[in-house]
C-alpha cells in the first residue's frame, strides 16, 4: 500500500475536499470492471451510459467479464472508447470471480464495478474518481437505485444524457433500505463503528488498486456474499468510506429480494459468520472450528525468554474467558531446530504447543492483526487473567480506541503493558507515520486510546516469581457423570482436545480421566487443559 499524507479520523471524511465535477483535470486512469451472463440486451445499455461519462475517455477503460454467456456477449456499437469483453476462466462462476478477474486483468489506478443490468448517470465515474486523487485509502460507494423500465435502446440513453432526463426517466426511488438506515444513523459513515463496512455494496462501488491488494482483493471462491466479505476486509485494512450520492446507477429491469434485501440471517450466520468475526452475534452461533477469522491475533515474544516464564504467559492466554483467538509465538525457530543446548528452551515451546490448532509460529512479529480486527500483543513476563482479554475487548469498543493498553496499577511507565490495536487504525498509522513519530500516538491521533489500571488478578507480572504459578484452574464437577466432563466430546472446549494424553483403550473411561486430572493437578500445567 503505498503511503498516505492526508490522516482521518476514524471514518469521519468531512476533512476531506475533493475537486469539484467538471471543474479538475483528472490524472488516474480508471478501469470500470463488469462482470456479466447473458443479457445483450441490457449490456448495450450499460455500455451506453458509460459512453456519456464526463470522465475523460483517454483515462477511461471498460472491462466486461462474460461469465459463460451463450451466446457469447458481443460489443455494442455504441460503447466507450476503450472497451472489451473478456472469457471467464473455465469453471469460474459467481459475480466475485469475474470482477477478481476483470481487476486482474485491467491497468487502471482505480477500479470501478458496476453491474451489467445498471445504467449510469453521466457523473458515475468522475464523481467517484475524484476522491481517488485525494485520499488513496477511500472507497466510494455509488449511489445505487432501482427502476421498472429503462430506456428503449442504446441511442435512446445518449439522448436523455444529452438532453439532462435520464434522472426523470429513471428514478422511482427505490432503493436498499438497509443502507439508507446505516447511513442516516451515522452522518453518512463519518460517525460509522465497527459495523460500518456493511454499506459497501459491490454494483456501483470505486477504490484504489492499491488498496484493493493491500485488502488481498476479491475472494473467487466465495460464490455467495463476496462484496460484504471483502467489505470486511476493506474496513479491516483501513479504508475510509464516502458514500457519493451524485455518482448514481439504476438497475433496470424488475428488482428481486436478492437484490434489495439484506442477506438472511441464516446465510450470514452459516457462511459469512466463518470469514467475519463481526457481527458477534452470529459469530457466537458458529462452532470454534469452523472460525477461519478470529477475532483476535495474539503475539507473543518468546525470544530469550525461559520455557517455564512462557508457559505461564501463554497458558493464561489460551485459556481466556475469550476463546474467538489465535496466537503466534515469535522467535528464531529455524536457528532452535538447527543448534542443541542453546536452543533447548525454544525447542520445548515449540514441542508442547505444536498440536494446539490455536498456535502458529513465526521469526518476525505480524505488523497489524488483518483479517482478524485486533491484534493482542502480550510481553512475555505479564499474564493475563481469565477475563482480562474479554474486559480489554470490551473497553476497546465502548471506546471507539484504536489502541486500548493494560498494565500493572503499579507500574511506572507504560513500556510493558499489553496492547491490543485495532486492525484498521494500526493498518492506516504504518501508512501515514512519518519517520521518527511513535506509532502508538499516531494510532491514538487517527482512532483514539484507552489506558486500564490493572488489578494482580487481572494482570499479574511473572518475572517476579521464582516459579512461574499455573493459571488457575476449575476444578471438576464431581456431581455430573464424569465421561460428559470429556474435553473431546464438549463442541465449547475451542479446539483444544488434542491437547490431553491418549487414554488407554483398555482403561475404564471414568477412571482414566479421575487418575489423569489428578496428574495434572498435583504437577502443574501439563498441556491439559480443563
Amino acid at each position: 500500500m503505498e503511503q498516505v499524507h492526508s490522516r482521518v479520523y476514524r471514518n469521519d471524511w468531512g476533512g476531506l475536499t475533493p475537486p469539484r465535477i467538471g471543474r479538475w483535470d483528472p490524472e488516474l486512469r480508471v478501469s470500470v470492471v463488469i462482470p456479466a451472463r447473458g443479457g445483450q440486451r441490457r449490456l448495450d445499455l450499460a455500455l451506453a451510459s458509460l459512453a456519456a461519462q464526463t470522465y475523460p475517455d483517454h483515462l477511461l477503460d471498460v472491462v466486461v467479464v462474460d461469465a459463460h454467456s451463450s451466446p457469447p456477449l458481443r460489443l455494442p456499437v455504441l460503447r466507450p472508447r476503450h472497451c472489451r469483453v473478456l472469457p471467464a476462466l473455465d469453471g469460474a462462476l459467481g459475480a466475485g470471480c469475474a470482477r477478481a478477474y476483470g481487476a486482474h486483468a485491467s491497468s487502471g489506478d482505480i477500479l470501478l464495478w458496476m453491474d451489467a443490468d445498471m445504467v449510469a448517470c453521466p457523473e458515475f465515474v468522475e464523481a467517484q474518481a475524484r476522491w481517488h486523487h485525494v485520499h488513496a485509502e477511500t472507497v466510494t460507494l455509488g449511489r445505487v437505485r432501482f427502476a421498472d423500465t429503462g430506456p428503449a435502446d442504446p441511442a435512446d440513453v445518449l439522448s436523455r444524457v444529452r438532453a439532462g432526463t435520464l434522472h426523470d426517466t429513471l428514478e422511482t426511488g427505490r432503493h436498499h433500505d438497509w443502507i439508507e438506515r446505516l447511513l442516516g444513523d451515522s452522518r453518512d459513515l463519518r460517525d460509522a463503528d465497527h459495523l460500518g463496512f456493511h454499506a459497501y455494496v459491490g454494483a456501483a462501488a470505486g477504490l484504489r488498486r492499491s488498496l484493493y491488494e493491500a485488502a488481498g482483493g476479491l475472494d473467487p471462491d466465495l460464490d455467495l456474499g463476496q462484496d460484504t466479505e471483502f467489505g470486511y476486509r476493506l474496513w479491516q485494512a483501513g479504508a475510509v468510506m464516502v458514500p457519493e450520492r451524485a455518482a448514481t446507477a439504476w438497475h433496470v429491469g424488475r428488482a428481486t429480494a436478492v437484490r434489495t434485501r439484506l442477506p438472511s440471517e441464516r446465510f450470514r450466520t452459516e457462511l459469512l459468520a466463518e470469514y467475519m468475526p463481526h457481527p458477534h452475534a452470529y459469530r457466537e452461533r458458529l462452532p470454534a472450528q469452523r472460525r477461519r477469522v478470529p477475532l483476535v491475533h495474539a503475539v507473543v515474544d518468546v525470544s530469550g525468554a525461559p520455557y517455564d516464564l512462557v508457559r505461564g504467559c501463554v497458558d493464561r492466554i489460551l485459556d481466556s474467558a475469550e476463546t474467538d483467538l489465535a496466537l503466534t509465538l515469535v522467535a528464531d525457530w529455524e536457528g532452535a531446530a538447527r543448534a542443541a543446548d542453546p536452543h533447548l528452551d525454544l525447542r520445548l515451546i515449540q514441542a508442547n504447543y505444536l498440536r494446539d490448532p490455536r498456535v502458529s509460529f513465526a521469526s518476525n512479529a505480524p505488523r497489524t492483526g488483518f483479517p482478524s480486527p485486533f491484534l493482542l500483543q502480550v510481553p512475555v513476563g505479564r499474564g493475563l487473567g481469565q477475563v482480562a482479554l474479554s474486559r480489554l475487548l470490551a473497553s476497546a469498543e465502548r471506546a471507539r480506541a484504536g489502541l486500548t493498553e493494560l498494565f500493572p496499577a503499579a507500574a511506572s511507565s507504560h513500556e510493558r503493558a499489553v496492547r491490543l490495536w485495532r486492525t484498521r487504525a494500526l493498518a492506516r498509522a504504518l501508512r501515514v507515520r512519518r519517520e521518527g513519530e511513535d506509532l502508538g500516538d499516531v494510532v491514538a491521533q487517527l482512532h483514539g486510546r484507552y489506558r486500564i489500571h490493572a488489578a494482580e488478578e487481572t494482570l499479574a507480572d511473572l518475572s517476579l516469581y521464582r516459579s512461574v504459578p499455573p493459571p488457575p484452574r476449575r476444578p471438576p464437577d464431581l456431581c455430573r457423570p464424569v465421561e460428559a466432563a470429556r474435553p473431546e466430546e464438549d463442541g465449547r472446549d475451542g479446539g483444544r482436545s488434542g491437547q490431553g494424553r491418549p487414554r488407554r483403550a483398555d482403561a475404564a473411561p471414568g477412571v482414566g480421566r479421575i487418575v489423569e486430572w489428578l496428574r495434572s493437578w498435583r504437577h502443574g500445567p501439563s498441556g491439559h487443559r480443563f
